[in-house]
C-alpha cells in the first residue's frame, strides 16, 4: 500500500463491500433478472483484472468483498480470487449464486474459507420458484442449499418480494426455517422493472398497498423468530416506524457511501440495478469514482424533491434520504414513496 492511499480516506468503504460481477454468463434465464436486462454481449472479467480490482479496493479501504454474476460458480477464476482476497487482508466475502451448481465438492471447498457467506436465490415454494427460474430449478437449488449447509457453509436465502409471493410468504418462511434451520436469515429484495425489457412480470410489481403488506408481514416474521430483512429499501424502515411494527432491522439506502460494483463489461456503478454509470474500469478508477462530484452528489441527501415533502423528517430520521427509485412499479407520475406513505392512516 503506498503512502498516498494510506493518507486518503473515503467515506463508507470500511462498512461496505466492494462488488465485482465476475461474469454475466448464467445457467438460468430468469424473467426478473436486472443483472442481464439489456445485456446483448456476454462477457467475463479475467482473473488478473479481478486481482487488480481487489488490490485497488483494499488500498482504498474496502475489507469486505462481494462476488456476483451472472453465475459466479461458472467463472473459472473463483477460487484463485478467494485465495488472493483473503491473502491480502479482506475479512469477509459474500458470493451470490442461484445454488444449482453447489455440488458437494464445491461446497466443501467453499467451507474451507473463514468468514465466507453464500447467498442462494430461492423464490418461494416449488411452483413459485420454477415460474421465475425455470422448471426443475427448485429441486436443484434446494439440493445445492443442502450441500452447502451440510459442508458447514454460512448460507443466506435471497427471495424476490413480489405480489404472487405475499400471501405465501409466512408459510414459505416457516417451512424454510423448518427445513433449513442452519440458514442465517431470509433476505427479501423488491421486484423492480428491468431495463430495456418489455417485462413479463409487470403484474407482479408491488403497488403501495402490497408494499404495506410486505412490511407488516416481515415485521411479524421477525416477531415470531423467523429472521427476515429487506434489502436496500429504507422506505421499509419509515413504514415500520409509522405503523408501529418496528421488528425489521434497519434498511440501508440503495445508493450508500461506499457502494460500488465493477460489472463484467468493466462498467462501474453503484449496484446491479442502478442506472448510473461512472465510466469504465481502469487502474485508479475506484478512488477516482469515490472522489467524483457525480458520486458524491448521488449519495448525499436529496435537496431537490425531499425538502418540500411532508414526510421528509420521518424519512431522514429512518435513513431514507432520497426519493424511491422510479422503477418500483409501472406508475411514475407520483413518487412511489409518497404514494406508499399517503396510504398509512395518520
Amino acid at each position: 500500500m503506498n503512502e498516498n492511499t494510506e493518507e486518503k480516506t473515503y467515506p463508507g468503504v470500511s462498512e461496505e463491500s466492494l462488488s465485482i460481477e465476475v461474469t454475466n454468463y448464467c445457467n438460468s434465464h430468469c424473467l426478473h433478472c436486472f443483472a442481464r436486462a439489456g445485456v446483448t454481449r456476454r462477457s467475463s472479467l479475467s482473473f488478473h483484472l479481478v486481482k487488480r480490482i481487489i488490490a485497488e479496493g483494499y488500498d482504498t479501504g474496502y475489507r469486505q468483498l462481494h462476488i456476483t454474476g451472472g453465475e459466479p460458480l461458472l467463472w473459472e477464476g473463483l477460487f484463485k480470487t478467494l485465495d488472493h482476497a483473503y491473502g491480502i487482508g479482506y475479512r469477509a466475502i459474500l458470493i451470490n449464486t442461484n445454488g444449482t451448481l453447489l455440488g458437494k465438492d464445491i461446497s466443501k471447498r467453499l467451507s474451507a474459507y473463514d468468514c465466507l457467506s453464500i447467498s442462494v436465490s430461492l423464490e418461494g415454494a416449488e411452483l413459485l420458484h420454477d415460474r421465475l427460474r425455470g422448471k426443475g430449478s427448485y429441486r436443484r437449488t434446494v439440493q445445492g442449499m443442502e450441500n452447502a449447509l451440510d459442508a458447514g457453509n454460512s448460507v443466506i436465502v435471497f427471495t424476490t418480494a413480489r405480489k404472487g409471493l405475499l400471501s405465501e410468504l409466512p408459510h414459505f418462511a416457516e417451512d424454510l426455517y423448518k427445513r433449513f434451520p442452519g440458514i442465517n436469515y431470509l433476505a427479501l429484495i423488491q421486484l423492480i422493472r428491468v431495463m430495456h425489457d418489455g417485462f413479463a412480470l409487470s403484474e407482479e410489481l408491488l403497488n403501495p398497498e402490497d408494499f404495506l403488506q410486505l412490511v407488516q408481514t416481515v415485521s411479524l416474521l421477525n416477531l415470531y423468530g423467523l429472521r427476515s430483512i429487506v434489502i436496500r429499501n429504507p422506505l421499509v424502515s419509515v413504514v415500520s416506524k409509522l405503523i408501529e411494527m418496528p421488528w425489521i432491522p434497519q434498511v440501508h439506502p440503495l445508493y450508500r457511501e461506499g457502494s460500488m460494483i465493477v460489472l463484467a463489461n468493466r462498467n462501474i456503478t453503484f449496484v446491479h440495478s442502478s442506472r448510473n454509470s461512472f465510466g469504465t474500469y481502469k487502474a485508479g478508477m475506484i478512488q477516482k469514482v469515490l472522489a467524483s462530484n457525480g458520486y458524491r452528489k448521488a449519495v448525499l441527501p436529496d435537496e431537490t424533491t425531499c425538502p418540500s415533502c411532508k414526510y421528509v423528517e420521518i424519512c431522514r430520521e429512518n435513513g431514507m434520504i432520497r426519493p424511491s427509485e422510479g422503477y418500483r412499479d409501472m406508475y411514475s407520475e407520483v413518487l412511489y414513496c409518497k404514494r406508499v406513505l399517503d396510504r398509512i392512516p395518520s
